[in-house]
């Protein structure tokens, strides 16, 4: 993202992106409240794929967005498409097996994998400082795995498939942000949600628990609020604050998570899940500070 200073925002910052990159970052903590519905992750994910599309297409028709993309960019574009498939699926299966706590903070390791992934393609090692903070993020999911999950297959399963959820996230940030530079983000991320629902359409006949009518209305919601208006909120607290500043902002989405999580569906919160949460967001913060990628989305 930047070097390693912390970017702190100027007298004159603009308290309007202040309070957008808030409520993009609260929001952003109630996506992984949706896996809670009886709903298959497929259907969820699908969903939220083509209501984010149409929004995003009436969003762009009446800001007069080109939707245009050279062919040169198509394969690149349809690649991320299905990082982004990849991730939301994943999430919302480790949400199910595992619970919001720890979907949201094995999620939360994805600057870990951004760091490593972009050292590799970067072919440098990584510096002694994002070793360490690696380090730390790793021996935290490992303790949340030993003491903050429940004693079950099912749950470790869950946190396993947490993280590959960040894997595809990192990979999907990477892709997106060299594509962002050449594509309009409005038309990048329509096409990229339509082939979300292009992805999933052959499993979906396939997947079991499809949504009732009030299941579609949530799922609605989340296609249209929490992902393309929020997202949108979101670029606009980036075009005006230090990226750092929104970063840290977002890194605290665990946190809304987890209380949403407590106070709607009584969701424990042990002193594994705090200390390991503390430990991951803390480190993950200074990674995303480090990193040359977007904080989340």
């Amino acid at each position: 993202m930047h070097s390693g200073k912390l970017d702190t925002p100027r007298a004159d910052t603009p308290w309007k992106a202040l309070a957008a990159v808030n409520i993009a970052a609260i929001i952003f903590g109630t996506t992984g409240l949706f896996g809670k519905l009886d709903v298959s992750p497929v259907w969820i994910t699908a969903g939220r794929g083509g209501f984010a599309a149409l929004t995003l297409l009436v969003l762009g028709i009446l800001w007069r967005a080109s939707f245009r993309i050279h062919r040169s960019f198509w394969t690149r574009l349809v690649a991320t498409g299905i990082l982004l498939a990849l991730h939301w699926l994943t999430f919302f299966i480790s949400v199910q097996m595992a619970g919001v706590a720890v979907a949201t903070l094995t999620f939360a390791t994805f600057p870990l994998f951004t760091v490593v992934i972009d050292a590799f393609a970067r072919r440098r090692m990584p510096g002694l400082i994002e070793i360490g903070e690696g380090l730390a993020i790793v021996i935290a999911v490992a303790l949340l795995v030993g003491t903050g999950l429940p004693d079950t297959i099912t749950a470790q399963e869950g946190a396993i498939i947490g993280l590959g959820s960040a894997v595809s996230f990192a990979l999907f940030s990477i892709g997106s942000q060299r594509l962002g530079v050449k594509v309009n983000a409005v038309a990048l991320s329509f096409y990229q949600n339509v082939v979300v629902v292009l992805f999933l359409l052959c499993a979906l006949p396939f997947a079991d628990r499809a949504p009732s009518g009030a299941g579609w209305a949530i799922i609605a919601v989340l296609g249209t609020l929490a992902t393309a208006f929020i997202h949108q909120l979101y670029f606009y607290g980036l075009r005006h604050l230090p990226a750092s500043v929104c970063g840290g902002f977002v890194a605290l989405e665990p946190v809304y998570a987890i209380v949403f999580a407590a106070l709607l569906f009584n969701e424990p919160i042990g002193f594994g899940v705090v200390f390991s949460g503390a430990l991951i967001i803390g480190a993950s913060l200074l990674l995303l500070r480090r990193s040359r990628t977007p904080a989340a989305l």
